[in-house]
């Protein structure tokens, strides 16, 4: 695997000027339009760049194209958030988030939630994914989520957030739903059970920019 310190430093030098907005200001950008597109680097990238998502999430890819693409994603007047525990040749670890930093992304997604003070420290918005794979992991978010003190929570799969808010616990900080998000009676859905927004694969659900 490629760590990140050994991406070339050219690819995201162009970006050091850049300076992500806040995370109040991400989250307001995801609750003007809570449909955020779930893409890989390589894969679906011409497509949420004439949507209307407001934020494009990269879970999988070459890390070593993130620097470009984030250029086009800014341009585009959009944010960019990078799952650096899948993305290819980033690893989760300070040196990964760096330089995500360094390349200019405005968020950054782990399930390590002892990475979520070095992406804040980074001037990016930490966002903490927690599977709920079963009913014993709702009672460890509590105490996982007071440890790491993200700014956005994001659970998965995300359909199941009508099933389960009752039985969730009250997060201090706004949460998103990613995972089976397929229909819009889904977005609906998970909106109505308290959820900032949703992060999907689904294409129609994007929306376009003249929409």
């Amino acid at each position: 695997m490629l760590r990140a310190s050994s991406l070339l430093p050219s690819a995201c030098e162009k970006s050091v000027s850049y300076s992500p907005p806040d995370p109040g200001a991400f989250i307001d950008r995801v609750a003007a339009d809570p449909c955020c597109a779930a893409i890989t680097a390589e894969e679906g990238i011409d497509e949420a760049l004439e949507s209307r998502a407001p934020v494009l999430f990269i879970l999988r890819g070459n890390g070593l194209a993130l620097a470009h693409l984030v250029r086009r994603i800014h341009a585009a007047d959009k944010l960019v958030a990078v799952h650096v525990d899948l993305v290819g040749g980033l690893h989760a670890d300070r040196a990964s988030v760096d330089w995500l930093a360094r390349a200019g992304v405005d968020a950054v997604i782990s399930s390590h939630g002892q990475l979520m003070a070095a992406i804040r420290h980074g001037g990016m918005t930490a966002i903490h994914r927690l599977l709920l794979a079963r009913r014993s992991h709702l009672d460890t978010a509590v105490a996982a989520i007071g440890r790491s003190a993200p700014n956005i929570i994001e659970i998965l799969p995300g359909v199941i957030l009508p099933s389960v808010a009752a039985m969730m616990p009250r997060f201090d900080v706004p949460v998103l739903a990613g995972g089976f998000v397929r229909t819009p009676d889904d977005v609906q859905a998970i909106l109505a059970a308290g959820a900032l927004g949703v992060t999907t694969s689904t294409r129609a659900l994007w929306g376009t920019s003249s929409g």
